[in-house]
């Protein structure tokens, strides 16, 4: 049996954060409803990084949303 790796597109969203309290469940509202794979919040570096599958959307959208959340600044799109 051969197993094929299959190729997905993903697109990395980091942004560098000032206030963490409901962050996250603010994020989720608001990226609803991408296809969002991880999200990671470090701390100790003041980031967090969102990872959305798939093709199709408008990551300067997804950007645009993610700025608009109290203590998100600096959003960059890899």
């Amino acid at each position: 049996m051969t197993l094929l790796a299959v190729e997905r597109t993903v697109t990395v969203f980091t942004a560098r954060v000032v206030e963490t309290e409901g962050m996250l469940a603010r994020i989720a509202v608001m990226l609803n409803p991408y296809d969002v794979r991880e999200l990671a919040l470090s701390l100790d570096e003041g980031t967090l990084t969102i990872t959305v599958e798939g093709n199709g959307f408008d990551a300067g959208r997804v950007a645009a949303r993610l700025g608009k959340v109290i203590g998100v600044m600096d959003v960059v799109i890899s």
